[in-house]
């Protein structure tokens, strides 16, 4: 079964556990991505290396939203389609360039006691997530909390 589709319960989750998922934005991907947000296609910084070169940066840069989405895709295809994320923070430490292999990881670092988020039945995880680079430069780091179901 695709791992995206995997329901995890709350009682199947634990303090200190980490999962990872490996992505590596192209050019290609860039481009799709900023197409969607007119206020991001016209950025020389996100297409253009001589451009990125031109501002201080090694080459062009994976846009911030666009890191923020894949350690959100990160989450959800860890938690099934029955959870839900109630908050993503993040922080932009180092800019992740066109065709970085990264590394994006998640660790539990809170579960709520008695598994019943509000009333709902549903458990509250908390979750510390980084994005980091081939390089070891972690160019994005955040938290999360998500809602999961409990069984039964």
């Amino acid at each position: 079964m695709d791992d995206a589709l995997t329901q995890r319960y709350f009682e199947e989750v634990a303090v200190g556990d980490e999962f990872e998922e490996w992505q590596q934005p192209t050019s290609p991907h860039v481009a799709a991505f900023t197409a969607i947000s007119g206020a991001l296609a016209g950025d020389g910084r996100f297409h253009d290396h001589a451009a990125a070169r031109a501002a201080g940066l090694e080459k062009a840069i994976v846009p911030g939203p666009m890191s923020a989405s894949m350690l959100t895709r990160l989450v959800t295809d860890w938690m099934g389609p029955l959870g839900r994320v109630l908050s993503l923070d993040v922080s932009y430490r180092r800019p992740a360039y066109h065709d970085d292999r990264l590394r994006c990881v998640a660790l539990v670092t809170d579960v709520n006691g008695d598994g019943d988020y509000e009333g709902t039945g549903e458990g509250a995880v908390h979750l510390d997530v980084t994005m980091e680079s081939e390089r070891g430069d972690k160019p994005v780091q955040g938290t999360a909390i998500v809602v999961m179901p409990r069984r039964g």
